[in-house]
């Protein structure tokens, strides 16, 4: 595990009960975490659109294999296996729509 993940948690006491004031401001705090969170895959998607249509329009590919597979690396390395999932999905939600839907899929016909 990476040492960034490590991180000496206390153990609670017998004084710790679930909707405690201290579970709430921890609780209050991972929503905070979380809401950052939202907000920088929202940029990171963001920014690798709008980095995929200069791509595009210059005549390369959309995606870089090297490129997504060193962020996958990244990830890995500092997170673990997990890590590499979490890659996976930042790269899946920052993509760009295809030009081109396969058959069948595309906007739904009107009646």
């Amino acid at each position: 595990m990476s040492p960034a993940l490590e991180v000496a948690a206390p153990v609670p006491g017998p004084e710790a009960v679930p909707g405690s004031a201290g579970e709430r401001e921890v609780r209050a705090v991972l929503a905070d975490l979380d809401g950052q969170i939202i907000s920088l895959v929202l940029r990171r998607a963001e920014l690798a659109r709008h980095d995929q249509a200069l791509r595009r329009l210059s005549g390369l590919p959309v995606s870089e294999l090297a490129w997504e597979n060193g962020v996958l690396a990244r990830y890995a390395g500092e997170l673990g296996r997990q890590g590499a999932d979490i890659g996976r999905a930042l790269l899946m939600l920052s993509r760009l729509p295809s030009a081109h839907p396969p058959a069948g899929e595309g906007s739904p016909e009107t009646e």
